[in-house]
């Protein structure tokens, strides 16, 4: 992809995906991510998790009891049975452990996951290589630029948000931690996938493939191995507006001292203003020198 060097002609319209019903979504549901958002964001396993050759039954009806309380406003036991695809009496049995390890909570209107998956959640973020080193910076960096700025690592093939700080109220992004994304339409993605080994993108690329996200998203491997081979020439990678209409975001590869790479940081913000210079060296300088910054802490020298 040629970096672009003049403004777009499309509006500021953020694309959002859609959400599906309900009660569509039991058949994917163990395969999702949502659940991960919680309890794996972050990890930066180097491989990809392999299916469970004897699947324990009861572990994942009690995932999908807990992804049922995370898809759900204070669902009754009826509605998490129907999610589940289990009886009420089994639904009841595995909430009320649930509260009682404190994990649920049953409230007026039904019941809700408790703070225990915050608690959980800050954990293993900060047992990961890159959030507490990158945090500080990321921060002085949406101060500076006005943009949001996010850090994202790869696990289980897709990216995951660790930290996301936006500068500029006006600009109503998504600061949620945790939210997962592709990797072939994100700056941080790319920039990830142009530093693992080729056959753990073509591994990626077999399992997700290259959903379309927008006009812009890549959906040719052909496209997205130039696009590769380019980002890693020029040391920065570009979202032209291929996870969002009207979106653009730059990002940088986080190394360690071994030289592999552990996450991304990226600088987003409207089309209309990530444009020509900003675009092309502004915030590719900025971004590389606190990926700089960044590294030598973690090497620790």
């Amino acid at each position: 992809m040629s970096v672009p060097k003049q403004q777009s002609t499309r509006g500021a319209k953020i694309v959002t995906e859609g959400v599906d019903n309900f009660s569509n979504r039991r058949s994917t549901t163990l395969n999702d991510y949502r659940l991960g958002n919680i309890l794996w964001a972050g990890r930066g396993r180097s491989h990809m998790t392999e299916k469970a050759t004897r699947p324990i039954r009861s572990d994942e009806t009690l995932l999908a009891i807990l992804e049922a309380l995370e898809e759900r406003t204070t669902p009754s036991v009826s509605d998490v049975a129907t999610y589940a695809g289990v009886s009420k009496s089994t639904a009841h049995n595995h909430l009320s452990t649930l509260r009682e390890h404190g994990y649920v909570v049953d409230g007026e209107r039904g019941y809700e996951l408790s703070l225990r998956f915050l608690e959980l959640g800050e954990s293993v973020r900060m047992n990961t290589e890159i959030y507490e080193v990158a945090r500080p910076h990321a921060d002085e960096l949406s101060r500076e630029t006005g943009l949001l700025v996010n850090i994202s690592v790869e696990d289980r093939g897709k990216g995951v948000y660790l930290y996301r700080t936006r500068g500029d109220d006006r600009i109503r992004l998504s600061t949620r931690a945790g939210e997962v994304h592709e990797l072939h339409c994100t700056a941080t993605g790319k920039a990830i996938l142009a530093h693992l080994p080729e056959r753990r993108v073509e591994s990626i690329l077999d399992r997700h493939g290259l959903p379309k996200r927008s006009e812009n998203t890549i959906t040719d491997r052909e496209t997205l191995r130039s696009e590769l081979t380019e980002i890693r020439e020029r040391g920065y990678s570009v979202d032209d507006e291929e996870y969002g209409q009207g979106l653009r975001c730059v990002g940088v590869p986080v190394l360690n001292g071994d030289d592999a790479v552990i996450g991304a940081l990226s600088a987003s913000g409207p089309a209309t203003e990530v444009v020509g210079e900003r675009l092309t060296t502004e915030l590719p300088t900025r971004l590389k020198r606190v990926r700089n910054r960044i590294e030598l802490n973690l090497r620790d020298y």
